[in-house]
């Protein structure tokens, strides 16, 4: 009776530890459904986020802003040559001139450059030409106003000038270019206008 009474008790203790294991068990299995359902609803409501703020296409004319910068481009145009009539810069291929108005809406001084307008078709990428950039901006009494060549911007102000790229006579005469505007020399911040 002893033995039967130590072997009852055990087997009831057991039986307890095993309802408590299956019903842990059990739980995990419907907090792990309840947890796979939240997700869900979670990408739901994320993707209906973001079905609600598009993505805003910027074009000619337009004003963008580029974290504490202001691109505008004034007009697009295509050339063989740039610069004062005395001593003009001629293009490999053919220019892309952008007319870029610049504004600094940031609390210090900034430095601006053509590189931070990256001309791009697709995938390819071109880098404005420095050279023909600042020929471009050139009067014929040989004066520069602003050569987009790692020009100081202070607060509140904005500079004008072009900015120019040498590209192929197929590229610069396409109707799929857009410009990247970047807010600095890392481009950490960027925003693409289309040149249409």
């Amino acid at each position: 009776m002893k033995k039967f009474l130590k072997l009852g008790c055990l087997g009831f203790i057991g039986l307890i530890v095993l309802g408590v294991i299956i019903a842990s068990l059990g739980g995990e299995d419907e907090a792990t459904e309840s947890n796979d359902t939240e997700p869900a609803s979670a990408e739901a409501d994320s993707s209906d986020g973001k079905e609600e703020t598009e993505e805003e296409t910027y074009s000619i004319g337009d004003t963008v802003e580029v974290g504490a910068m202001t691109y505008t481009i004034n007009e697009k145009t295509t050339a063989e040559e740039v610069g004062p009539s005395v001593m003009p810069e001629t293009a490999s291929g053919k220019y892309v001139v952008l007319n870029v108005t610049v504004k600094n809406n940031g609390n210090e001084a900034v430095t601006v450059d053509g590189t931070y307008l990256k001309l791009k078709q697709g995938d390819k990428t071109f880098e404005a030409d420095s050279t023909a950039s600042m020929s471009a901006n050139q009067g014929d009494d040989g004066s520069i106003e602003n050569s987009f060549f790692l020009e100081q911007l202070n607060p509140d102000s904005e500079i004008s000038g072009d900015v120019v790229y040498d590209v192929s006579t197929e590229i610069a005469e396409s109707d799929d270019l857009s410009v990247e505007a970047q807010e600095g020399i890392f481009g950490t911040v960027t925003e693409s206008i289309t040149l249409e």
